[in-house]
């Protein structure tokens, strides 16, 4: 392997050049090639990051001078490519959400899984010093308790069309992964209840959404959003038997510790903190696909593995089909 990580972006439509640019900035990687099948879409991408293009992904994954590639083509084709990479063992970085059903989810992570391919799904606020400390403070307070927030404006065109994984379900992915993420462990159970259509009622894109997924271990996950979010505060809150963790910002936590309640219902131990950091750095994840690919390592932890990935993507499809016929969807993961 070269001095620093190989990768073609395979589609440079929407999120392609995005992954392009952070693979650029980042010291452990190299972008070697474009490649998506619309020749025009490829020929500018190449022209604008001064690398070769490519039409066919099929022969990208088996390129010897590729060590891996990242997939931002649209979440309905993401499993074809995944497919052929997983097969050819070829490293690969999805972007989110990985699958459109968990039917094809659980086939590429399973194929993958066989076949020992280093696999992450792009979920890259998990690398926020924000997400890690929310996580390390979960592990302290028995956690029982998560609830995530993300309210955010009116959406592109390109975001409403009638599917689980529609409007501001795109975007409330990557709450929904860190809110499962910090509360460590799998979903059983969802009850939701989602609006579709109410300010385009000819596309049905999810709009407004309420999760509700009990985990194992009984724990409790909520997750809440909508597209008519202007000027809100997003919520990230977590409750345990032991102490109680919030924010509305990454920047700033606030938590409290304790071991549990006297009589009198004071607590016990009682102690009040404030964690302060900065925001985000894409490039932290690359950087961490970069080692997991040269080191072969499977288990991409803090990063998401395809099987994390699954979860979300198996709480989003079972939150579609619960707000439609009105009753708890029950997993199988």
């Amino acid at each position: 392997m070269a001095d620093k990580v190989r990768v073609a972006v395979i589609g440079t439509g929407q999120r392609g050049p995005a992954h392009a640019r952070e693979i650029l900035k980042c010291e452990e990687t190299e972008l070697a090639l474009v490649c998506d099948l619309d020749e025009e879409r490829a020929k500018r991408a190449s022209d604008e990051f001064g690398v070769d293009f490519a039409l066919d992904h099929r022969a990208v994954v088996h390129r010897n001078d590729i060590d891996a590639v990242s997939i931002a083509t649209h979440t309905r084709h993401h499993a074809g490519v995944m497919r052929d990479a997983a097969a050819a063992g070829k490293p690969f970085l999805v972007e989110k959400p990985y699958a459109d059903s968990l039917a094809t989810g659980r086939e590429i992570c399973e194929l993958s899984e066989q076949n020992g391919v280093v696999a992450m799904v792009g979920f890259q606020s998990r690398f926020t010093p924000f997400a890690q400390q929310m996580k390390a403070l979960a592990e302290q307070i028995d956690l029982v308790q998560t609830h995530v927030s993300l309210q955010r404006g009116f959406f592109n065109p390109q975001y409403f069309f009638p599917e689980h994984y529609s409007g501001i379900l795109d975007a409330l992915s990557h709450s929904m992964d860190l809110a499962l993420w910090w509360t460590g462990a799998s979903p059983v159970e969802v009850m939701a209840h989602e609006q579709c259509g109410l300010f385009k009622p000819d596309k049905g894109a999810v709009e407004f959404a309420h999760i509700l997924a009990r985990c194992e271990g009984g724990k409790i996950v909520c997750m809440t959003g909508s597209m008519a979010g202007i000027k809100m505060q997003n919520i990230f809150q977590m409750a345990g038997l032991r102490g109680n963790i919030s924010a509305v910002d990454r920047r700033r936590i606030r938590f409290v510790k304790h071991q549990g309640f006297n009589e009198d219902k004071s607590p016990i131990d009682l102690e009040e903190g404030e964690w302060t950091g900065e925001g985000q750095q894409v490039t932290d994840m690359w950087t961490h696909f970069a080692t997991c690919v040269r080191e072969g390592r499977t288990d991409v932890a803090p990063g998401a593995s395809l099987r994390e990935g699954l979860a979300q993507v198996a709480v989003s499809e079972a939150a579609y089909q619960s707000a439609k016929e009105g009753k708890a969807v029950r997993l199988a993961l």
